[in-house]
């Protein structure tokens, strides 16, 4: 699984800009290839490291050996599946919006834009809630075999990916105390302490997707960062998985659709409008573009 592309796992960064693209109507395959090829030329490891994935549509023009549908939940989300992500991350903003420019005229028209955020590393890597994020991930090896398809599975060794944006509604969330905003989240807001099982609500957003199925652990590798302004803000969620089938159940769970029926409190101060998946290939693919 070497051939990963390294921006899932790289945490250097503290800028971040995610570009959604949709695929221009008689685009030919050999100029989304040459586009391609021209957005991956702007990786360089020191300021603007690059990881792209592609939806459902564009996966098919570019492989064919697999398929995976369209994001969908049933209605329960909005959902707005794109064709192409690219993920920009720089360690400061001039150079993360170089990199996006680059790439934007990389695509030319192409592509056309279904969403552009401008993210960033909070604080000490917390969300705007002022919750830490991320600290259910798996480390080492065990975020390699979350995150990444097996051997013995189409796309082994590349990455579905779920995006989604989120709008909070903070004024709602800070208006409880302290400790209830704790029961939401399912751990303390200092120090990150999870709650025990016993202590846990059922309703909990760490207990509704911290979860095993069939025994089996549904980890995922989250990378999200918060965006905004002070007018809008919230969280950009994004998370690699070594099969699609997990984001599905664990949005399931968020949202009530198992058999137990409870829904995560958080999604009462927290809205996902714009929705979709991807797999992000290897960078032996990639670099066979």
């Amino acid at each position: 699984m070497s051939s990963f592309q390294p921006g899932i796992f790289d945490k250097r960064f503290r800028e971040q800009v995610f570009l959604e693209y949709g695929l221009a109507r008689g685009t030919s395959e050999r100029a989304v290839r040459d586009a391609l090829r021209a957005v991956l030329a702007l990786n360089d490891e020191e300021h603007t490291v690059i990881t792209v994935a592609f939806g459902p549509h564009l996966w098919s023009m570019l492989d064919g050996h697999f398929d995976f549908p369209p994001f969908s939940l049933e209605g329960q989300v909005a959902a707005t599946q794109g064709d192409l992500l690219v993920w920009v991350q720089s360690p400061d903003r001039s150079h993360a919006f170089d990199g996006a420019l680059a790439v934007h005229r990389a695509l030319g028209d192409r592509f056309s834009t279904q969403l552009e955020i401008n993210a960033f590393v909070y604080h000490d890597m917390r969300d705007l809630t002022g919750f830490v994020d991320g600290i259910g991930n798996p480390q080492g090896e065990k975020a390699k075999l979350a995150a990444l398809v097996g051997q013995g599975h189409p796309g082994v060794g590349g990455s579905f990916v779920l995006t989604q944006k989120w709008v909070h509604d903070l004024a709602a969330f800070e208006a409880l105390p302290v400790a209830e905003q704790e029961r939401v989240i399912g751990r303390t807001k200092e120090d990150a302490v999870e709650f025990s099982d016993d202590e846990m609500p059922v309703d909990a957003h760490v207990g509704r997707t911290d979860v095993d199925r069939d025994g089996v652990p549904q980890k995922i590798w989250r990378r999200s960062v918060p965006y905004g302004t002070t007018t809008e803000h919230g969280s950009y969620f994004v998370a690699f998985s070594c099969e699609l089938d997990r984001f599905d159940y664990l949005l399931r769970r968020m949202y009530g659709m198992v058999d137990d029926g409870v829904r995560d409190r958080l999604t009462t101060f927290s809205t996902p409008v714009m929705s979709s998946w991807w797999y992000a290939p290897t960078r032996d693919f990639l670099q066979a573009l």
